[in-house]
């Protein structure tokens, strides 16, 4: 098999292991350094060079686009949709929220059923709660010292 055939698979393979397995954006960014390789072997280069043009491509890639495309994917707050927009929203308990009910009204907003989002924790009615994440029909919420491994952009 030829020597740029088998850097453009390992570009291509690379990519299908971002799109099924991760989409962490490394297994991509490692590909954009086979896919120069490839190019550098159909040209004929040694061996020696297409290694270095990989490990060039794929140093850049990870250092310089992998932040510039990860920017890209994280939605800002201005332009949130949907339930989305209630993450990190204060809202008013109006009945007992624990870790099976309750009841908020996010400020500016709708009266949603509620939940804790730490087990063993209830929250008093009147008392004011942080919308951590979105949970089917119900908002996932916490106290203002609450964990933060909550705050996340999506619902599930």
């Amino acid at each position: 098999m030829e020597e740029w055939l088998i850097w453009f698979l390992i570009g291509v393979g690379l990519i299908a292991v971002e799109a099924v397995v991760a989409f962490t954006l490394y297994a991509g960014a490692v590909s954009l350094g086979a896919f120069p390789a490839a190019i550098v072997a159909a040209a004929g280069a040694s061996l020696e060079v297409q290694v270095a043009v990989f490990a060039a491509g794929a140093a850049f890639s990870l250092i310089v686009l992998r932040p510039v495309a990860r920017r890209q994917l994280q939605t800002a707050q201005s332009i949130r949709t949907g339930t989305d927009t209630l993450i990190g929203a204060r809202a008013a308990v109006l009945e007992v929220v624990d870790e099976d009910s309750g009841l908020v009204k996010i400020r500016g907003g709708d009266v949603w059923t509620a939940r804790s989002l730490e087990p063993g924790r209830s929250y008093a009615e009147g008392s004011e709660v942080i919308v951590r994440r979105i949970k089917g029909v119900a908002a996932l919420v916490s106290d203002s010292a609450g964990p933060e491994a909550g705050d996340r952009i999506g619902s599930d």
